[in-house]
């Protein structure tokens, strides 16, 4: 997982590998491979989580497949953001059987040839979604500009069930669901706590700001799949995730 997440922190490895040991027992555990080699520690500080990636010895293993394998010197800059898009990724791997997951910094290596680059690509129980992690960094009137516009307009050759449009807090999520216009009903939103604590596939989307909380697969809520031309050929989009 490390190979396509890049980094990870204790918290996400627990949550992914290990949901029914102690936070002890995953710290331990995380320990010994970073002793071994296979994993890389990074802690900025005492106070802040600490952070994985993979080491020599995981390189290694890796590339007996025949993969060629980049360390990380260091955590990205946008760290928060990055870590976020990682939390989805786990609560997809969560809800399963995915498909293929592509974070932004995957896609142009597998032929993204798209104007905009979502947070996030990823294909699950025959739906296609993309994925926007939103921290209100930016207003929302530049998100809808830079962004929203072009989801409107879609992506030839590659139809989408939904565009999820998750925030790091409830006011931000409100503010996304009031200001992006939405009258197909094909942005879904959401707020970062409620999937991690209810699951991907539990009622935590809305598709308005007074909404009711719906699951992601109830019903109509996304449009069936339609045969798709993929970015990428078939083979290259199902290996990766």
């Amino acid at each position: 997982m490390l190979k396509a997440a890049r980094w990870l922190t204790t918290g996400q490895v627990q949550r992914r590998f290990f949901p029914k040991a102690t936070p002890d027992a995953a710290r331990k555990r995380l320990r010994k491979l970073a002793e071994a080699g296979y994993l890389v520690r990074f802690r900025e500080h005492w106070m802040s989580e600490a952070l994985f990636t993979l080491g020599p010895e995981g390189k290694r293993v890796l590339e007996k497949n025949g993969e060629e394998i980049s360390l990380e010197r260091k955590p990205p800059k946008q760290l928060p953001h990055f870590m976020g898009v990682n939390d989805l990724r786990i609560a997809a791997e969560m809800a399963g059987p995915v498909s293929y997951f592509f974070s932004y910094w995957e896609l142009p290596a597998v032929g993204w040839r798209y104007r905009v680059i979502p947070d996030a690509v990823f294909s699950m129980h025959g739906k296609t979604f993309a994925l926007e992690f939103d921290r209100g960094v930016e207003g929302v009137r530049f998100f809808v500009n830079t962004k929203i516009k072009f989801y409107r307009r879609g992506f030839e050759g590659f139809p989408l069930s939904a565009i999820l449009l998750i925030a790091d807090r409830k006011s931000r999520m409100l503010s996304l669901a009031r200001d992006i216009p939405n009258e197909r009903g094909e942005f879904l939103f959401s707020m970062l706590d409620e999937v991690q604590e209810h699951g991907l596939l539990a009622p935590v989307f809305r598709r308005h700001a007074n909404g009711e909380a719906v699951s992601l697969f109830s019903g109509s809520l996304v449009k069936p799949s339609c045969r798709q031309e993929s970015f990428v050929g078939s083979r290259r989009m199902e290996s990766g995730s």
